[in-house]
């Protein structure tokens, strides 16, 4: 038994906010629902005004959490990059995924190429941002990511301001 310890409680008031103006927000999340065991992803990108322009949920076969959270953010930033969305701030609510994408921690070997591979897809945008959410804040992505495990393709939910121009 330790002596001295304290359990502290502090309560936060959480809310998501709209990005920057001619700035996308992006939120992703991975799931595991064994670690390791069946993966999937899901995630959903808003505008300036808070209003969505895409979702997606994806069956990721299998493998870890970690690699389920890399996975859906690639499959998210990729998404934007071919879709000509090039102005991104990530919201995700793995703290790791943010140290590995900001280098300021090496990410395990098993998934160092993914992340590569995300650090690679995020250089080719104009502008890119990666920050921590709590998890209670990021609940669409982690629906999404969770609904993945319902399918064996990828479910994409759109609206009318999806298609840029049209």
């Amino acid at each position: 038994m330790v002596d001295g310890c304290q359990h502290e409680i502090k309560i936060i008031s959480l809310s998501w906010d709209r990005p920057h103006n001619s700035i996308y927000k992006l939120n992703t999340d991975g799931n595991a629902l064994s670690n390791p065991g069946k993966i999937g992803g899901g995630g959903i990108l808003r505008n300036d005004q808070g209003k969505m322009i895409h979702a997606f949920s994806i069956p990721l076969g299998t493998g870890t959490n970690n690699q389920a959270d890399v996975q859906a953010t690639f499959k998210g930033i990729h998404w934007c990059v071919q879709h000509g969305y090039r102005r991104i701030h990530l919201e995700i609510d793995s703290e790791l995924l943010v140290k590995w994408l900001n280098a300021s921690s090496k990410p395990p070997w098993k998934i160092t190429h993914y992340i590569k591979e995300l650090q690679t897809i995020t250089s080719q945008l104009e502008f890119f941002q990666c920050n921590h959410t709590f998890r209670e804040n990021n609940g669409t992505a982690d629906l999404l990511s969770k609904w993945s495990h319902r399918f064996d393709t990828t479910q994409h939910f759109y609206t009318a301001i999806s298609f840029r121009g049209w």
